[in-house]
């Protein structure tokens, strides 16, 4: 599940329990890119946050509920990851 949303994200399930839920990448795992493609020039973008919401909404789906959001450096566009589409869902920047 981690190629739709380029290794930032991942499931993990939580410990003693059968509960799977959406995670973000630790910084120091090698595999968590720091760079990824812009969707329609497929220039590197640099990450410069990833953030996990129980609570976030699909833009895409509206579907409520766990999800990332990603930040680029020198960009102003927003990314949701959602698990329901699974992909990343592009936000124009304000």
């Amino acid at each position: 599940m981690t190629d739709q949303f380029f290794g930032l994200f991942e499931w993990k399930q939580l410990p003693s329990t059968a509960v799977r839920t959406f995670a973000v990448r630790e910084a120091a795992d090698t595999k968590s890119p720091r760079t990824i493609p812009d969707p329609q020039t497929g220039r590197p973008l640099k990450v410069a946050s990833l953030e996990v919401s129980d609570r976030g909404v699909c833009p895409a789906c509206a579907q409520l509920g766990a999800g990332g959001y990603v930040t680029f450096v020198s960009d102003l566009r927003l990314a949701f990851a959602c698990p329901s589409c699974r992909k990343l869902v592009w936000l124009a920047g304000a």
